[in-house]
């Protein structure tokens, strides 16, 4: 097992949900291998953290936070406030923008569409498709067959 599999099942292997060849497995290459042993210690002691964190919550209390550990929450969601306005008005713009534009713009595409398809039809380009489309089957039906047929062994 190499180091990035180990590390993708590390949650599943402190939360003990792996099996038990697996749990045998993660055993054998954490005591094997220093970096994923300092991985799982880190890992253990962030769940340990969780752990506690969730069980204030679920007390009423306010989560504590470790000593000289600095309280972003009240930044980031003023950030995130500043962001979601910034998104609100930009969102409001481009709908107006696309009320008094849109109308005349749409049938002008479509003008355009209808004009090229007309001259596409005079020019011929379509004449053979049909054809076209036939012959594809045809190959695509007879390699499907091939695929899918038994095939005679011929001694």
């Amino acid at each position: 097992m190499n180091c990035a599999t180990v590390k993708e099942w590390m949650p599943h292997y402190i939360d003990g949900q792996l099996s038990p060849e697996a749990q045998q497995i993660m055993d054998l290459h954490v005591s094997t291998c220093p970096g994923c042993a300092e991985w799982l210690e880190e890992a253990r002691g962030l769940a340990a953290m969780w752990e506690e964190m969730e069980a204030d919550t679920a007390a009423g209390q306010e989560p504590l936070l470790p000593p000289g550990f600095p309280d972003l929450t009240a930044d980031v969601m003023a950030r995130i406030g500043q962001l979601e306005s910034g998104r609100r008005e930009r969102a409001v713009k481009a709908t107006a923008v696309r009320r008094r534009s849109g109308g005349r713009t749409s049938w002008v595409h479509y003008g355009v569409a209808v004009g090229l398809t007309f001259l596409l039809l005079q020019l011929g380009v379509f004449e053979n498709l049909a054809y076209g489309i036939t012959e594809i089957n045809g190959h695509m039906s007879t390699s499907v067959s091939s695929w899918f047929s038994p095939r005679s062994s011929t001694p």
